[in-house]
């Protein structure tokens, strides 16, 4: 028997009738106007109305979800490429809880190839930037840095920025031990170091034997020539490259193409990913990536998880995978246009590609059966269990009030997404309402403030450094706006000395609850005092750095510049020590020199305020 939908469900269905059948995206809320849920569909009616059907037959999060939506917004779009592209960047803009989301979104190392410069050269980088003046080869999953010290061993290839290369006179060290061919003195042609970078360029597109035939017939030319030295160090060349690839094994020999070979395995609500990567025919590397199912099915997790590894890997000629699913045409156009170039998304069935799909697989599989064995909670969830949360805090914002030697208050925001730190959410606010230094007052307006704008969502923890006094001012601002958000604030720690002086101990920090009196104690090293540290911390490093960039802008705008002899640090070290320039004009010398001026330096600043400052005591 079907279970009857209750009213508000009842309500979408009604409501759908008038929506449009055409492709477009769709956004779920809550009550508070958090983002639930992004999807894409083709029919955009037929695909939301599927949510509120046959609901005895749906999974247990998918009911979860559908009892908390209570608005659903859409957009149509020309076509599912369009849905797919839009569908992509909500995501990445709003990290809905019920998306589908990579457990490690930190991408592997490439070596670049930097044609910017007219002596081009190789590094490291973990960021992938499409121009043409870069060239990319990886990803390698092990051994980067053991390749770039040979790039620079073997082909010679500089690896100065480009402002050394731009002021040097004369050749570095890399010079003398013969590891530079020294470009930036002239010691070499741009022609010939462009033979060295197209050597090293060959090693790294995995052409091995046709780079030891070109060095073979370098080798015997200059033999003929009796240019002893030149046949040497292409002997040499020859000798480096058999030994660095002597373990390698071509998987595809008669296939030169840039090929990822996609192994899945799962079991119950967890998916273990393998990407195999293969370059010119070898095997250079595997990325495994771990990820909840969430509501849905595997062919839209395979979408799902394809298109956000490939929003931070590149993304190569061809992707191998051993089912079809339903987006698969439409991930290659989008993969297609990311790339700007053309992609394949490939079902392979002959022996080679299954072999290779195979043992994609068997990585998934060991290594899914291999994490699972200790079963262990994570933060978030430990977090939830402590603090008696309705649901896992995957989203937590930290405010921590700070000041600058009692003068410009001012509060910093975070926000951490699924305990990473989100910085394009970060914010700093500056009292409106408070004078002076008045903590709970500041917290009492930053919440306000934060919260009283309902287009950003709120998140499922709100953490405040502080003790007793600072949550008490937060619970009044939430409940003056009318918002349940469950709230905690954590205090340091404090140092006691024992009576009789000889022993320090510190106490464990202090978790405040809401109408609690005494506060939760969470033993050192617990995975959810951890998450909280790790939330406070950074609020407070945010508000440090801010600080510091408003003191230097303060520093350099200051009346103090106009003294001869006082530079930039010193004049940063006066405001740092006395906070204001009305604190620096009174001070005495002797308490000018505490500040670390030498008296040369505070007779000179003293003798600078007496002349430039009015019968108020301000500077003129």
């Amino acid at each position: 028997m079907t279970e009857k939908p209750v009213p508000s469900q009842a309500r979408f269905i009604e409501k759908l009738k008038e929506w449009p059948t055409l492709p477009g995206v769709y956004l779920m809320k809550d009550e508070s106007g958090r983002i639930l849920y992004v999807g894409k569909a083709k029919n955009l009616r037929s695909r939301v109305r599927s949510y509120f059907q046959k609901l005895d037959e749906k999974s247990g999060k998918t009911l979860v979800l559908t009892k908390k939506i209570v608005d659903i917004e859409y957009t149509v779009t020309h076509n599912e490429l369009e849905a797919l592209l839009l569908e992509c960047n909500l995501i990445k803009k709003h990290r809905p809880r019920y998306n589908i989301r990579l457990k490690d979104d930190k991408n592997y190392p490439y070596v670049v190839l930097d044609f910017t410069h007219r002596f081009p050269q190789f590094r490291i980088t973990r960021k992938v930037v499409l121009s043409p003046n870069l060239k990319y080869f990886g990803p390698y999953s092990a051994g980067v840095r053991e390749i770039s010290r040979f790039l620079l061993k073997t082909f010679q290839i500089r690896d100065c920025s480009d402002a050394k290369f731009k002021n040097r006179t004369r050749p570095c060290l890399n010079y003398e031990i013969g590891t530079c061919t020294a470009p930036c003195v002239n010691y070499v042609t741009e022609e010939d170091y462009a033979k060295q970078v197209r050597e090293a360029t060959l090693f790294l597109k995995g052409k091995k034997q046709l780079l030891l035939q070109h060095l073979r017939k370098e080798m015997s030319e200059a033999s003929h020539k009796m240019e002893f030295e030149t046949a040497r160090v292409a002997r040499d060349k020859m000798r480096a490259i058999e030994k660095m690839t002597e373990k390698q094994n071509a998987v595809l020999p008669e296939n030169l193409k840039d090929i990822d070979v996609v192994g899945r395995y799962s079991s119950g609500n967890e998916l273990q990913w393998v990407v195999l990567f293969i370059r010119s025919g070898f095997l250079l590397g595997r990325r495994a990536e771990k990820m909840s199912l969430g509501f849905g099915t595997i062919e839209e997790a395979t979408r799902t998880f394809l298109e956000q590894f490939y929003s931070v890997s590149l993304i190569p000629d061809e992707v191998w995978v051993s089912e079809d699913f339903s987006d698969r045409t439409t991930l290659q156009d989008y993969l297609s246009e990311k790339a700007g170039k053309e992609v394949s998304v490939l079902v392979r069935r002959s022996e080679k590609p299954m072999r290779l799909l195979g043992m994609a697989y068997e990585n998934a599989k060991l290594l899914f059966l291999e994490g699972s064995k200790p079963s262990q909670v994570s933060a978030s969830e430990e977090l939830s269990r402590v603090l008696s949360l309705p649901e896992t805090p995957h989203s937590i914002e930290g405010i921590d009030v700070s000041n600058l030697q009692g003068t410009s208050p001012s509060a910093s925001l975070v926000h951490f997404a699924d305990e990473k730190p989100l910085k394009s959410k970060y914010r700093l606010y500056h009292p409106k309402t408070v004078e002076g230094q008045n903590d709970f007052a500041m917290i009492f307006e930053t919440v306000k403030r934060r919260y009283g704008n309902r287009e950003n969502p709120p998140p499922h923890l709100l953490l405040i450094d502080g003790g007793k006094g600072q949550l008490q001012a937060a619970i009044r601002a939430l409940e003056e706006l009318k918002l349940q958000i469950p709230v905690c604030s954590l205090a340091k720690s404090r140092t006691e000395r024992a009576f009789t002086l000889k022993t320090v101990e510190k106490s464990e920090e202090r978790v405040f609850l809401p109408y609690r009196k005494n506060p939760l104690i969470l033993r050192e090293g617990n995975p959810a005092l951890r998450l909280l540290q790790q939330v406070r911390d950074e609020a407070h490093r945010f508000a440090i750095k801010s600080h510091r960039i408003r003191r230097k802008k303060s520093a350099a705008n200051s009346p103090l510049t106009e003294i001869q002899g006082i530079g930039e640090k010193t004049r940063e070290k006066l405001l740092k020590h006395f906070g204001n320039l009305e604190n620096v004009q009174k001070a005495s010398v002797e308490e000018l020199m505490h500040a670390g001026l030498s008296k040369k330096q505070a007779l000179l600043v003293q003798e600078y305020c007496s002349q430039n400052c009015n019968l108020h005591g301000n500077f003129s």
